[in-house]
């Protein structure tokens, strides 16, 4: 049986926790506790949708002060 894996997605402005579970399901909560949950289905499409389509709407310079880091146990 694998373990969840927790994250920390970050930038200057916004934060986000995100808890990958062992069938793959995907948790996003931001700091206000307000969650998304995201079948690993819904996870591939939304990749997909971000790597594809959405790619316009970020310049490279959006995407330099973002940090992820792995978490040891579940965010409170």
């Amino acid at each position: 049986m694998l373990m969840p894996k927790y994250y920390k997605v970050y930038d200057s402005k916004e934060t986000l926790y995100v808890t990958v579970d062992d069938s793959g399901a995907v948790i996003l909560k931001d700091k206000a506790g307000r969650k998304v949950f995201l079948t690993k289905y819904q996870a591939k499409l939304m990749k997909f949708g971000i790597d594809n389509l959405l790619k316009s709407l970020f310049k490279d310079s959006d995407k330099k002060d973002v940090h992820v880091e792995e978490l040891k146990e579940a965010p409170k």
